[in-house]
């Protein structure tokens, strides 16, 4: 599985994506956890990021969709989805 970690804003993205059947189409996965001390103690939560009915065309496009996504929820822009500050 393609992975792809971003830093942002003292949290760390994690995206993931899953090729269906071999068919060459995608769906993407997304956790988000506190930038830690290096003890490896940290809270993360799991997210479903959007994917279009089609699913995404490509790994590429799948992670960076994941990413964004992400970003959106760290900075307050997605309803119903955060990061609280514990």
């Amino acid at each position: 599985m393609p992975v792809r970690c971003v830093e942002y804003k003292g949290m760390t993205i994690k995206a993931g994506a899953f090729e269906l059947n071999g068919g060459g189409r995608y769906v993407s996965v997304l956790s988000i956890g506190r930038s830690g001390d290096g003890d490896g103690q940290r809270a993360v939560k799991l997210f479903d990021p959007p994917c279009p009915d089609d699913l995404f065309g490509d790994v590429d496009e799948a992670l960076e969709s994941a990413i964004a996504h992400g970003q959106a929820i760290i900075d307050g822009n997605v309803a119903g989805a955060y990061m609280d500050n514990s």
